[in-house]
């Protein structure tokens, strides 16, 4: 799995190379996905990620059916690049894992069915695990999938692998957006136990519904995460005396990403 990462960020990497440094210009069509797929010997999820990526930061946009273009100068994303928590703790400079607490069927529940866009009495796939970096519990994971996404995890070892790398990586199915929701929460005594902490102490709880193509949603997760080791940084840009900074829809978003203490 992190070889088929690290070619996804090659891809990224090669193709922001070449825009940022000039070899296009503001409206330039980039090649087609098989072309892409051709030049980096890659598979055309490989590719998606890649161009997914680079939408997020604002270099390049997509219109459905033609292809890819590059933006202009000036155009500034308030999008937020969408990881998973390998990706963060690589960054943060910790080795990912998790513990896996559980992974069974269990019976629809009406609040994560309508999130699910699923019926009403279709069981769901619940996956319970400790996420760890560098061997401590950083947060707990419980993740409901519908089945038909669910049934992919059943023989794959979620100790070293995320759902993310399965089902996209494996799979190619690729995970194109998110939805969040940041609360602040009181642990109960089952994620307590599983972060070493006592019940009623403070949690970060970030609840999030991966969708793919078509706006299908692949799986609602409520992440608790322990504040003691993480914090989330938000990074805003402001130009003096310009359209951007009197906009009435506020600030452009950068970046908001995670940091977390070793």
């Amino acid at each position: 799995m992190e070889q088929q990462t690290s070619k996804h960020e090659k891809v990224k990497q090669h193709l922001q190379k070449e825009i940022t440094g000039g070899y296009y210009e503001g409206g330039d069509k980039l090649p087609s996905e098989q072309r892409l797929c051709d030049y980096f010997d890659v598979s055309r999820v490989t590719v998606r990620h890649a161009l997914q990526n680079l939408e997020n930061d604002g270099l390049i946009y997509r219109k459905q059916g033609v292809g890819a273009f590059v933006s202009n100068q000036t155009y500034k994303s308030n999008l937020v690049r969408l990881t998973d928590f390998s990706e963060d703790m690589r960054k943060a400079g910790l080795e990912s894992s998790s513990r896996l607490i559980d992974l069974k069927k269990v019976d629809p529940i009406k609040e994560v069915n309508k999130i699910l866009d699923i019926r009403p009495d279709m069981k769901l796939i619940r996956v319970d695990r400790v996420r760890l970096g560098s061997g401590k519990p950083v947060a707990f994971d419980i993740t409901w999938l519908p089945p038909g996404y669910g049934q992919l995890l059943f023989d794959e070892d979620l100790t070293t692998q995320t759902i993310y790398n399965v089902i996209e990586e494996k799979y190619e199915i690729p995970i194109i957006a998110g939805s969040y929701r940041f609360t602040a929460v009181k642990a109960d005594e089952y994620v307590a136990e599983h972060l070493n902490l006592d019940p009623g102490d403070a949690l970060f709880e970030i609840d999030r519904c991966s969708r793919t193509t078509g706006d299908k949603k692949v799986y609602f997760q409520k992440r608790y995460y322990n504040p003691e080791y993480v914090s989330y940084v938000m990074e805003l840009s402001r130009k003096e005396d310009s359209e951007e900074a009197s906009s009435k829809d506020g600030l452009p978003l950068k970046t908001f990403s995670p940091k977390f203490a070793k």
